[in-house]
């Protein structure tokens, strides 16, 4: 059991036991301990004095959630402790063997801020639960390698239909219903700006037609066509909540192997959205990447990531 003074600068006598431990930092013959450290270690049955008057837990707590960024701290710091983590608070980040950044739910968060940091996000909830995810900047290449003969196509007002049954058998295009395979706006324009389709509006129409289907069309076709340069096969992924499924090769639809990823296009995004995102990749053995730069096509991947 330790005594905690709070009006000696948060301050205990040298305790060989919380220096071992790691909390506080020394000065002379005293640790100094941050509000969040004072208010786990009154949780864990330590007590806690202002001006000789001993407080109660409730009242550390409320004394320590004074600052925000102390209650997310907190709740992040208590995970970890109990998780057997040897963690100090550095700023608005806690540091150990890992570096994570506690955020809520809440929060919305923007890609371009965390892409290249090293660090793990510990988000928690309302009911102050934490959950891990790391991030890391996705450049990667597919191996699909395409040749496909030309063919005719007819544009059918938001969506473009052909018989070339090749299209789809061999290069994973479209979908085949009763003989005729119905290609999307994105499909359509990148074999249109290849070469391949022959349509009967011209390129200009089509996406005069995109976008008044879809405000953001061009940033969605612009990422299909960097990942089809990438070298990979790109499919809808609307049935994962998502803006693209992306396979590393396909042969034959015959053999259709999963995809591999799970892309959404989006500078940033609430951290409770991330998280189903992220969730849903899981459950169907995905990787869920993130394009937050159309300019530059950067990707970001978030995975949930036991601690």
């Amino acid at each position: 059991m330790t005594r905690i003074d709070l009006s000696q600068d948060y301050g205990v006598s040298l305790s060989k036991n919380l220096s071992r431990r790691g909390f506080g930092v020394e000065r002379g013959n005293r640790i100094l301990l941050h509000p969040v450290e004072v208010a786990y270690l009154a949780t864990a049955g330590n007590r806690v004095y202002l001006n000789g008057r001993e407080l109660s837990v409730l009242e550390v707590l409320r004394w320590c959630f004074k600052r925000r960024e102390n209650v997310l701290l907190f709740f992040a710091y208590r995970d970890l402790r109990n998780r057997g983590k040897r963690i100090r608070v550095d700023g608005n980040f806690l540091a150990g063997k890992h570096v994570f950044l506690p955020v809520s739910e809440r929060d919305f968060l923007n890609f371009e801020d965390i892409c290249g940091k090293n660090f793990y996000l510990a988000v928690v909830d309302e009911e102050g639960d934490v959950t891990y995810y790391r991030h890391f900047e996705w450049d990667c290449t597919g191996k699909q390698e395409e040749d496909i003969p030309r063919f005719e196509g007819v544009f059918a007002g938001d969506r473009v239909v052909t018989t070339a049954k090749h299209v789809f058998e061999k290069f994973f295009y479209g979908s085949l219903r009763d003989g005729v395979i119905t290609l999307s706006l994105v499909e359509a324009l990148y074999l249109l700006e290849k070469g391949v389709i022959e349509l009967d509006v011209s390129r200009e129409e089509l996406v005069k037609v995109a976008l008044d289907v879809e405000k953001n069309f061009l940033d969605r076709y612009t990422v299909y066509r960097d990942l089809k340069e990438r070298g990979f096969v790109v499919k809808t992924g609307f049935k994962f909540g998502s803006d693209f499924r992306v396979y590393e090769k396909v042969e034959s639809t015959r053999d259709l192997p999963h995809s591999k990823y799970l892309v959404k296009v989006a500078d940033g995004m609430r951290i409770s959205d991330i998280a189903s995102h992220v969730r849903v990749a899981g459950v169907v053995r995905k990787k869920m990447l993130f394009c937050f730069d159309t300019e530059r096509l950067r990707y970001l991947c978030i995975e949930r990531v036991r601690i």
